[in-house]
C-alpha cells in the first residue's frame, strides 16, 4: 500500500510538470492523456495488491476451493473430467466438471507453489483427461522445474553471456540515436517538446534489474528468428523515417487528399505484424517438435524423484 501511495504522489508531480511545459491550448488533452496513463498503472498496482491478499487455492475434504478477488468457486475433485493446460500468461490450469468450470492462474503464485500445483494435477488425473500437456510441459512446466532445482541449461557452442552491462550499452546506443533525432527535429520544427524523446529508451533501462548479476547465457541459434525480427524492425523503421521525413520537412509535395504520415504508419504496422506472425508460426512449429522430448525429460525427472 505504501508503494501505491508513493507511486500516486510521483504521478501527480509528473502530471503537474507536464501541465506546466505543455502549450496552453493543449493542456487539457495532455492532462487527460497523462492522467489516464498513470491511472492505468495505479490500477495495475492496486490489482496486484488485491490478488496477493485474496487469491488462493485450497484442497479440503475432497474439494477444490478457488478463491478470487471478487468471487469463489468450489469443485469436487472426484467430478473433474478435464484438465486443460493453457499457455496464457505464466500458465493457466483449467478444471472442468459436468456442472462448472474453474481456473488457476499460475501468475498469482510463487514458483514453488506453481510447481506444486502442476505436479498435483499432473499426478492425480489420468492422461486421457489432460489436454495440451506436451506444449505446456515444454514452455512452462519443465523450465519452471529446472529453474526451481537450479538445473543448469546445457551449454551450446554459440552461447554468449547477456549481462546488465551489455543492456546498459544497448540503452546508451538507442538513447544516443534517439537524442540525435530529437535534437534535429526540435531544431527544424522549433518545438522543444521533441527533446523529451530520449526519455522513451531510458525507461527501458530498468529492465537491467531483471537480469541476474552473473548474467544469462543466450544461444544465438536458439534466438535466430527473434534476432531476425529485431533486425527487420530496425531496418523497417529506418525505411519509414527515410520515406516520412522528406514529406514532414516539405522537401517533397504530399499527394492531395492523402495523409502521408498515417498511410506510412499503416504500411509500417502491417509489415511489422506480418513479421511477428511469421516468427510466431516458426516458433510454434519448433515447440511442437521439441514438446515430446520435454515430456520425456519431465517424466524421467519424476522417476528419479520417486
Amino acid at each position: 500500500m505504501i508503494s501505491l501511495i508513493v507511486f500516486g504522489i510521483i504521478g501527480l508531480g509528473f502530471i503537474y510538470l507536464m501541465w506546466l511545459i505543455a502549450p496552453v491550448e493543449n493542456r487539457i488533452y495532455t492532462l487527460l492523456f497523462i492522467g489516464s496513463l498513470w491511472g492505468l498503472l495505479l490500477s495495475i498496482i492496486l490489482w496486484d495488491i488485491l490478488v496477493s491478499k485474496y487469491v488462493s487455492v485450497t484442497f479440503h475434504g475432497g474439494n477444490l476451493l478457488l478463491q478470487g478477488v471478487f468471487s469463489s468457486r468450489e469443485l469436487k475433485l472426484s467430478e473433474i473430467e478435464t484438465i486443460q493446460w493453457s499457455l496464457y500468461s505464466h500458465g493457466l490450469i483449467k478444471v472442468q466438471t459436468p456442472a462448472q468450470t474453474g481456473s488457476i492462474n499460475l501468475y498469482y503464485f510463487e514458483n514453488k507453489e506453481r510447481l506444486w500445483l502442476i505436479q498435483y494435477f499432473r499426478d492425480h488425473f489420468p492422461e486421457c483427461r489432460q489436454e495440451n500437456w506436451p506444449l505446456f510441459c515444454h514452455q512452462i512446466a519443465l523450465p519452471l522445474r529446472n529453474r526451481d532445482t537450479n538445473k543448469p541449461r546445457t551449454p551450446r557452442p554459440d552461447d554468449f553471456l547477456h549481462t546488465r552491462k551489455r543492456w546498459d550499452k544497448l540503452t546508451i546506443v538507442f538513447t544516443t540515436i534517439t537524442a540525435l533525432i530529437s535534437v534535429l527535429t526540435a531544431w527544424h520544427l522549433q518545438q522543444m517538446k521533441y527533446l523529451l524523446l530520449p526519455v522513451l529508451p531510458l525507461c527501458g533501462w530498468f529492465v537491467r534489474y531483471t537480469i541476474p548479476e552473473e548474467g544469462i547465457p543466450v544461444s544465438v541459434s536458439e534466438n535466430k528468428y527473434f534476432n531476425e525480427t529485431f533486425y527487420f524492425f530496425g531496418l523497417w523503421s529506418v525505411v519509414w523515417v527515410i520515406i516520412y521525413l522528406p514529406f514532414r520537412f516539405e522537401l517533397l509535395p504530399a499527394p492531395a487528399g492523402i495523409s502521408v504520415g498515417w498511410t506510412i504508419v499503416f504500411i509500417w504496422t502491417s509489415g511489422f505484424y506480418w513479421r511477428l506472425f511469421l516468427m510466431y508460426r516458426r516458433d510454434h512449429q519448433k515447440d511442437l517438435e521439441d514438446a515430446k522430448q520435454s515430456v520425456q525429460e519431465w517424466e524421467a525427472g519424476d522417476s528419479s524423484c520417486d
